[in-house]
């Protein structure tokens, strides 16, 4: 019997996030053909794993940086580990997530293939110069820099001095089945009644890219000419006390469950439910109306794909990137706003600032406020578009990603 080539994944951590559960993903999807091995950075006390995963996984057992000293003496000793482990468990292929991972995947390169997997618009999401400058230098280095749309290769292309022969174009993919039985968990018996509401839902992490102000000034419009809308954003993150004081200077009703586990919403004495991190947000699509994904930049959103598999009606900013690629698929550029499709509806992207709560409703919010009004009074107008969409999500089906991932370690060996 031949034995098994051995992949090496590299992330930061396996903790809440789409890079984390994409390379839980990949572990599972290639045990069957590889030996596979997981680097974690950060230790389990810090970012407890969230993600079921297939393979060895070791943690380096680091604390996060706090100083350029402490971020400079966790690279060299990520360089050294993986260097070593490179080379006991001779590696043939090394994937990487996270900058900070592509980092030390290409600085402890051996004689494996090493390939970066990009979840992001570069050139939206680099922090400082000193960054720009890394990337620059560093991933033209990696064997492969794979992308997760057409976009965000040319972005990596144009910007970051990388050739365009040393990339390609791998998306996300998804277990229909486990997404499916997700689904149909049920909500515990607790759960209140919902038939009196209006319900939409969010999912992805309190941060500035999921530009979730606009949500709640969005959501407080709609409230007044529908009292009984409710909204649930599911995820953690650095703004969860900004957007509680936010909501709270709308004079919205704010109940935070993030350290509860008892994720029971009161519909009654409140109008936003802060979830916290969900292992299963499936489970709240049936009870949901929509899906409002109010992104400033993204790579591929998972949970904006998630949703749509799930026939959920989608409505999304188009921003860069992830959003045009699901919903219009065969757009290059839109001008007009919003951009209805089979498959959801897109509005224009958000800028980076952050209004006063009490300052007017900027022309963007408006034509959600506007299409959200017209979807509640007639939802069947979204009710096809959430069964189109989960028909095009096929492409995206675990197998047919497999098949490319497969192609590509295969020109790697």
């Amino acid at each position: 019997m031949q034995q098994k080539k051995r992949l090496l994944i590299i992330v930061p951590h396996l903790r809440e996030g789409g890079a984390q559960k994409s390379a839980a993903r990949l572990s599972e999807l290639m045990a069957d053909r590889f030996e596979v091995y997981i680097v974690t950075f950060f230790s389990e006390e810090l970012f407890p794993t969230a993600y079921a995963y297939k393979g060895e996984l070791t943690t380096i057992n680091q604390g996060t940086s706090k100083s350029i000293f402490d971020k400079i003496r966790n690279t060299i000793e990520r360089r050294r580990f993986l260097k070593r482990l490179k080379k006991e468990k001779n590696i043939n292929i090394a994937v990487s997530y996270m900058h900070a991972a592509h980092t030390a995947n290409i600085l402890s390169k051996t004689n494996e293939r090493t390939i970066i997997s990009l979840r992001t618009l570069l050139s939206k999401n680099v922090k400082s110069r000193i960054e720009a400058l890394t990337i620059r230098r560093l991933y033209r280095k990696a064997d492969l820099v794979a992308a997760q749309n057409e976009r965000a290769r040319y972005d990596a292309v144009t910007n970051f001095n990388i050739s365009q022969n040393q990339t390609t174009v791998i998306p996300n993919f998804y277990n229909f089945k486990t997404i499916e039985q997700n689904y149909n968990e049920p909500l515990p018996d607790n759960f209140p009644p919902t038939a009196a509401y209006q319900i939409f839902i969010q999912v992805g992490r309190l941060d500035k890219a999921k530009g979730q102000w606009h949500l709640l000034r969005i959501f407080k419009e709609v409230l007044v000419a529908f009292p009984q809308a409710r909204l649930l954003i599911a995820g953690e993150g650095e703004l969860r006390s900004f957007l509680k004081q936010y909501a709270d200077e709308l004079r919205l009703k704010v109940q935070d469950l993030a350290e509860n586990s008892d994720k029971t919403p009161d519909f009654e004495q409140h109008q936003v439910v802060l979830l916290g991190f969900i292992k299963n947000p499936y489970q709240y699509y049936p009870i949901s109306d929509l899906f409002l994904f109010t992104s400033l930049y993204e790579g591929f959103p998972n949970a904006l794909a998630e949703a749509m598999i799930c026939a959920l009606p989608v409505l999304s900013a188009d921003c860069a990137t992830g959003p045009r690629e699901l919903i219009a698929p065969n757009e290059s550029a839109l001008t007009d706003y919003p951009f209805v499709t089979d498959y959801g509806v897109l509005f224009p992207p958000f800028d980076s600032e952050i209004p006063n709560a009490k300052a007017a409703i900027l022309a963007e919010e408006q034509l959600w406020i506007t299409a959200i009004k017209k979807y509640l009074v007639q939802p069947e107008l979204m009710t096809r578009k959430g069964k189109d969409a989960q028909e095009r999500m096929k492409e995206f089906d675990k197998e047919n990603v497999k098949k490319i991932w497969l192609n590509v370690m295969k020109q790697a060996q």
